[in-house]
């Protein structure tokens, strides 16, 4: 069998030949890796996660040593076995931690497995079908967190009367359910500052994202503050209405214009009288209701017993009381007060900008018959959408024309050859064969001949 021989290279042909290699093999990976690791994030996301959990679990099965260390991931701490009721302290961070995790992979289980592939079966387009499943999983959490906030918040001694949230407070305990209730809740709003991190950005990418901060921080200093009445009030405000304009948008993906205005109108009027007159009575009773039902000054964390009635025993520091311990000093007075108040009446403030925008839609919708909403980034907009191989057809030209910047030798390749169409895998935008044959292509990766 012969064997091809080829001719040897001028020194100035290997350097245009290196400079290729190069050029073609470094700048594309550096701007690969730029491109997909958000990608890459989004798509490991149910693997990531249970990786860590099970790894966790693992651990805590296995090794019977460290289970001091893991228990607190897998349940609450600080129970009471006498009253039945669970105490607060810094191992609930491990719980919290966990939970997110969880709520990770469960988001993009219900995303990826359920309502993506039941979108497309209905024939609903790419981008169309990615909206439909985060609307979906969102009516999925909301509803049942809103179920659960009600249930608790009309069983309580607090139902219709605002003044009462502040008669127990700071008590040092609460309910197994409140307690899974707020740290679920807690982490799950931690855990939406990592989606709207990760995934495509919105036109509201600002406004969520200070939301979602805002959010977290109130509610784990409301907890920490044992706020524990106070937040489920919120909270079940709040919820009401984050699963009523998801609905309306399903409606509007599947055509059903009738029921999506219908649902659009209650989302108005519900919007309105929870956010913007029970919700501000409930910062008015703050406003209102303290001193005067809640005295001024530091309660003991342990016995929830008034023992000075000097609300500023020092300069600072005893804001960051409890969270140091948990049994130590917790001191209401106009500081304490504002502060909370001051991060309520901001989403107040995120809340009217919302309401304003949503307005605007009702009164598109009567003149043009169709709600459209304004706050996102043209979310079924099907003369917009591109399928797939359009996607990946237009990345590789740009990653092209850039790698034809960089290497007069690939320019000269791709000028007689054309563009090479790449594959885009599970989390990567060229695959090894068709990185191999860029290369053989380009000279950078001959292959022998026998």
């Amino acid at each position: 069998m012969a064997k091809t021989t080829h001719r040897p290279q001028s020194p100035s042909e290997s350097i245009d030949h290196l400079n290729a290699c190069v050029s073609s093999a470094g700048a594309p990976r550096l701007l690969q890796n730029e491109a997909t690791f958000r990608e890459w994030v989004v798509q490991n996301q149910i693997g990531i996660s249970l990786t860590i959990l099970s790894t966790l679990l693992a651990a805590h099965n296995l090794y019977p040593s460290v289970q001091s260390f893991t228990t607190p991931f897998f349940q609450m701490s600080y129970y009471q076995p006498d009253t039945g009721l669970y105490s607060q302290g810094w191992d609930d961070v491990y719980f919290v931690a966990s939970a997110i995790l969880a709520f990770t992979a469960v988001r993009a289980i219900f995303i990826d497995w359920i309502f993506r592939p039941f979108a497309k079966s209905t024939g609903l387009k790419k981008k169309t079908s990615i909206r439909f499943a985060e609307q979906a999983w969102l009516i999925v959490y909301d509803v049942s967190y809103w179920s659960y906030g009600v249930y608790l918040w009309s069983n309580s001694s607090y139902w219709g009367d605002f003044r009462a949230v502040w008669a127990e407070w700071p008590k040092p305990s609460a309910s197994a359910g409140m307690k899974w209730y707020l740290l679920t809740q807690l982490a799950f709003w931690i855990q939406q500052i990592f989606v709207v991190n990760i995934e495509e950005r919105r036109k509201d990418f600002l406004q969520m994202l200070s939301h979602h901060v805002a959010t977290s921080m109130l509610l784990g200093s409301a907890y920490i503050y044992r706020f524990y009445n106070v937040a489920n009030v919120v909270l079940s405000l709040m919820d009401i209405v984050d699963w009523m304009l998801p609905l309306a948008k399903i409606l509007k993906y599947y055509g059903y214009e009738i029921l999506c205005n219908v649902v659009f109108v209650l989302l108005i009027l519900t919007w309105f009288v929870s956010r913007h007159v029970i919700y501000p009575a409930l910062c008015w009773s703050i406003f209102k209701n303290i001193p005067v039902a809640l005295p001024y000054g530091c309660y003991s964390g342990k016995t929830a017993v008034m023992y000075t009635a000097n609300a500023y025993p020092n300069r600072f520091a005893y804001l960051f009381g409890p969270y140091l311990n948990e049994e130590g000093p917790i001191c209401m007075n106009q500081t304490v007060k504002w502060i909370f108040l001051s991060f309520l009446l901001f989403l107040q403030g995120l809340s009217m900008l919302w309401f304003t925008l949503i307005v605007k839609i009702a009164i598109n919708a009567v003149r043009s018959g169709n709600a459209e909403d304004s706050r996102s980034d043209g979310e079924d907009e099907e003369g917009e959408e591109e399928d797939e191989e359009t996607e990946n057809q237009s990345n590789e030209t740009a990653r092209a024309a850039l790698a034809d910047r960089n290497s007069n030798a690939e320019s000269s390749w791709r000028r007689a050859n054309g563009s090479v169409r790449t594959r885009r895998g599970h989390g990567r935008v060229l695959g090894d064969s068709d990185r191999k044959a860029l290369l053989g292509r380009i000279g950078c990766d001959k292959p022998t001949h026998d």
